[in-house]
């Protein structure tokens, strides 16, 4: 194993607090798994997550970090900064409280105005001097961002001009393009958000995408190369993975991993109603749902189907199992136009996972969204491209019925994820890459 020195220091400035047990920051992590914990430091503003931290020092924006600071930490810590539902670790679906009224009037509140982008103009970052103190106690040799928000495209800018640090950007969406687009002020947030965007891939001496749809559309767009730095795990950790099934062994079971938001709590109704469809083939399907928070509009609606279960995420260690003791995998993206198109160049960052598991997927969402595509290039998955019932739950009887289909999407799974996803390959360029420019770097000074 190399030695820290051969690892460069990199400063992560990312929303949400990196750490090793959950899917917080999970493709992070895959990049830089072979990164010394002291190498990393992160600068983050998300809730504090007391699991073991995934760097060695770690920098969360307070009251002195946001104009009106004072303002804003009391506004997050009330009922009016909760957008989503917290599912504790012993919570089934059938365990879960019903949102009264008031709830949903405050979460909608709250949603409206993040959604509007006011949050961030009104609360937008400072450079404390506990901050410049960290940063510098840190010396880190690259600043890693992603931006999606404007305070997270900001902050490494504003790092930069005060330690010339150089900036390595990566992004897994088209956020530049959509952020806040459907805002009722867009007029008036958009071109802050444009000048925020040039301004951050400007001073990025790195530049990378999650795949070569992305970086083809950004090299044109923005004049300047975006390398690809696809997601990635290790495959011997799925191999190796023991199998845990969460439901009988005489149920057929249908699994879906990750966030409920973006519609995708439509979708797993969907599927539930599908399941519901086949009850007359004598079929015993359960649907199991794992998720951290549930967003509140679609709390009442989940807890009306007995053939669904909701639970909380596994480790990051345990998930391979889970997976792996599911008999489908369901991959549900949005099939709301504006949402489609926000993601139309972007790869869901469980579609790996599910290949690496040797489950066959069933993928449903709008055509438009970039997963789609690229299920359909690889031809790894069961598609369903029309918000349809019957569709759905014709595509999973013959994902039940047909063993011949089942096995050559997962043989085909199997070759995607070791050419464009196997955590060696993809860790080892991403480590060049990043010692190339701090090199370069070097030099120029």
């Amino acid at each position: 194993m190399k030695k820290s020195i051969d690892y460069p220091r990199v400063l992560i400035v990312y929303n949400s607090r990196i750490n090793t047990f959950d899917q917080h920051g999970v493709s992070i992590r895959g990049w830089f798994a072979d990164w010394p914990k002291e190498n990393l430091a992160q600068i983050y503003s998300g809730i504090e997550n007391e699991e073991a931290s995934f760097s060695s020092s770690n920098f969360q924006l307070g009251i002195k970090e946001r104009r009106f600071g004072k303002y804003f930490f009391k506004l997050k810590k009330s009922s009016f900064g909760q957008s989503s539902y917290s599912v504790s670790l012993d919570d089934k679906s059938k365990n879960i409280n019903k949102y009264n009224f008031l709830s949903l009037l405050k979460t909608k509140i709250s949603g409206w105005l993040v959604n509007t982008g006011l949050w961030e103009l009104i609360f937008s970052p400072k450079l404390s001097k506990e901050m410049i103190k960290f940063v510098e106690d840190f010396n880190p040799q690259i600043i890693y961002c992603q931006g999606y928000s404007l305070t997270f495209a900001w902050l490494p800018v504003m790092i930069h001009n005060k330690t010339r640090t150089p900036i390595c950007f990566q992004t897994g969406d088209d956020w530049p393009s959509h952020l806040y687009k459907n805002s009722i002020i867009s007029i008036l947030v958009r071109p802050i958000v444009n000048k925020a965007v040039k301004t951050l891939i400007s001073k990025s001496v790195l530049r990378l995408a999650n795949g070569k749809l992305m970086s083809d559309v950004f090299n044109e767009r923005y004049g300047v190369s975006f390398g690809i730095n696809m997601m990635c795990d290790n495959i011997k950790r799925f191999q190796n993975a023991n199998i845990y099934q969460v439901v009988d062994k005489s149920s057929i079971s249908i699994v879906y991993s990750g966030n409920l938001g973006s519609g995708r709590w439509m979708s797993i109704i969907d599927l539930c109603e599908a399941v519901e469809m086949l009850d007359n083939e004598g079929l015993n399907i359960s649907v199991v749902a794992f998720a951290s928070t549930i967003p509140p509009e679609g709390v009442n609606e989940l807890l009306k189907y007995s053939n669904l279960q909701i639970l909380p995420n596994p480790s990051h260690d345990d998930l391979p199992s889970y997976l792996k003791g599911a008999d489908i995998l369901f991959l549900p993206e949005t099939f709301d136009s504006n949402q489609a198109e926000s993601v139309r160049l972007s790869i869901s960052s469980k579609a790996h996972l599910y290949m690496l598991s040797e489950k066959p997927i069933l993928v449903y969402g709008s055509s438009i969204n970039g997963i789609v595509s690229y299920a359909e290039e690889g031809g790894w998955a069961c598609i369903v491209k029309e918000k349809s019932r019957i569709k759905l739950s014709q595509s999973i009887l013959q994902l039940i019925n047909d063993s011949v289909y089942r096995n050559i999407l997962i043989e085909k799974g199997k070759i995607v994820a070791q050419r464009n996803h196997d955590s060696i390959l993809i860790r080892s360029n991403f480590e060049e890459l990043m010692q190339s420019v701090i090199s370069s770097n070097a030099k120029s000074l």
